[in-house]
């Protein structure tokens, strides 16, 4: 997208900051359209190699969290995991309940397996089933609230908070066994305890989604002592 001279009447009409928005959504278009750079990685409950664009390093590298403990902590204690998606409106986000399986690999390296569920319809079922049993590529996001850091003016004061970064792919899933499985996980971490039992009907009128994590990153800010 060049802004030559015919594009001045575009400019006219949406002015500086409409062009601006014009801008990042045909460039965030194009960017989701390139194929990411290949990096290996292993989903949790796949032997399939994966293929996942590698994650910048963090600027603040203090605030990294790398064990593979503290990494799970920050999964099991977040309800809500962000789904970011691409169809043909553009981006989006949607937050999304969530259950999931956590195994190391050979090196101790953790493998991170989302389960999610929706209605079969509507515009997130659309974008996740867009490829059928091959998936789509999605980012995601989960954040811990640990409460505002407070200082004696305001640019001292933040927010604690415990999260965990992303991209990996999404697939429908079609068995009744891997459903009963996925929506069991969902409760589990839900509502440890709760009776799992499904009632007449439910698989054949709900969608339950797998997302294979391929790279993810865990970050934090720690309250003041």
């Amino acid at each position: 997208m060049h802004l030559a001279a015919a594009d001045t009447g575009s400019y006219a009409r949406y002015g500086p900051h409409g062009m601006i928005r014009v801008m990042t959504l045909w460039y965030g278009r194009r960017a989701a359209q390139r194929q990411p750079q290949a990096l290996i990685a292993y989903g949790a409950r796949s032997n399939t190699k994966r293929k996942a664009s590698p994650m910048a390093d963090m600027r603040l590298a203090k605030r990294e969290v790398r064990e593979a403990s503290e990494l799970r902590a920050i999964v099991d204690s977040c309800q809500t995991v962000r789904i970011g998606a691409v169809d043909e409106e553009g981006m989006f986000i949607v937050p999304m309940s969530f259950g999931y399986d956590w195994e190391l690999d050979e090196s101790g390296t953790p493998r991170l397996t989302l389960w999610l569920h929706s209605a079969g319809e509507g515009r997130k079922a659309a974008a996740f089933g867009t490829n059928g049993s091959a998936g789509v590529d999605v980012a995601i996001e989960m954040d811990c609230e640990d409460g505002v850091i407070t200082g004696p003016y305001a640019c001292s004061y933040s927010f604690a908070y415990r999260s965990i970064m992303g991209t990996g792919r999404i697939y429908p899933i079609a068995s009744g066994e891997d459903k009963v499985y996925g929506l069991t996980r969902i409760m589990e971490h839900m509502a440890p305890g709760a009776p799992q039992a499904l009632g007449p009907g439910v698989l054949d009128r709900t969608a339950v989604w797998r997302i294979d994590v391929a790279r993810f990153a865990g970050k934090q800010r720690q309250p003041k002592a």
